[in-house]
């Protein structure tokens, strides 16, 4: 009975099937790289995002004046970074940007007269990052930050959140309704006061009214 199963299309354990569950898996595997390459990728960018920001921030580093060049662009002219990062082929005005111009006279190779004064090695971008990274100011936001990320991505934590909050907002609502009960029950003893007191003026005056009535009742 189990030799004949075996040669059915539905069996777990038939070569088909076997390979079927493989490929499935190593699909899956190489989806799940390529989704932490891509993750990392995106949490280095932020990294050097803050950083950029900080030094901005503190006037480390000067402010970018942003171009005006979208403005001239078409709807299909602005691409984000994660269109690149899930495998937009890259434009070719991108590449050119950081190709190497050809080798001539200039101030930085040395080439030009008087270009013994000029600075052949600029503030790097490096020395600024890692001054950045030193700093404890720096340092204490990044630890609030990695904190508040932690809580949001962490379902236990946010289940507790959740209900302390709800707790709260419990405990508001109960000391409002208390607070509105003693003021319902204030105001009903004053009403009942007001109307005993009405009630011993109406009889004090219908004894003065009425004589003969006070004598027989007294």
């Amino acid at each position: 009975f189990l030799s004949q199963n075996l040669k059915k299309s539905w069996h777990p354990q038939t070569l088909k099937n076997i390979e079927r569950v493989w490929k499935a898996e190593q699909r899956y595997e190489a989806e799940r790289k390529k989704i932490e390459e891509l993750q990392k990728e995106l949490r280095e960018e932020r990294a050097r995002e803050e950083i950029t920001r900080y030094a901005q921030e503190t006037g480390t580093l000067k402010k970018k004046h942003d171009r005006l060049d979208w403005m001239y662009q078409g709807p299909g002219g602005q691409v984000s970074r994660e269109e690149y990062l899930l495998g937009r082929p890259i434009d070719k005005q991108i590449t050119q940007q950081y190709e190497e111009p050809e080798s001539g006279p200039s101030a930085q190779n040395g080439l030009l007269p008087g270009s013994i004064f000029c600075p052949t090695t600029p503030a790097s971008a490096l020395d600024l990052a890692t001054k950045i990274r030193e700093d404890p100011l720096f340092a204490i936001r990044k630890r609030e930050e990695e904190k508040k990320r932690e809580v949001l991505t962490n379902p236990v934590k946010m289940k507790k959140i959740k209900e302390m909050l709800q707790h709260n907002l419990e405990k508001k609502q109960k000391k409002r309704k208390d607070k509105k009960k003693t003021k319902r029950e204030k105001g009903k003893g004053k009403e009942k006061k007001h109307r005993q007191y009405g009630t011993r003026e109406k009889r004090s005056s219908s004894e003065e009214q009425n004589p003969r009535y006070f004598y027989t009742t007294s």
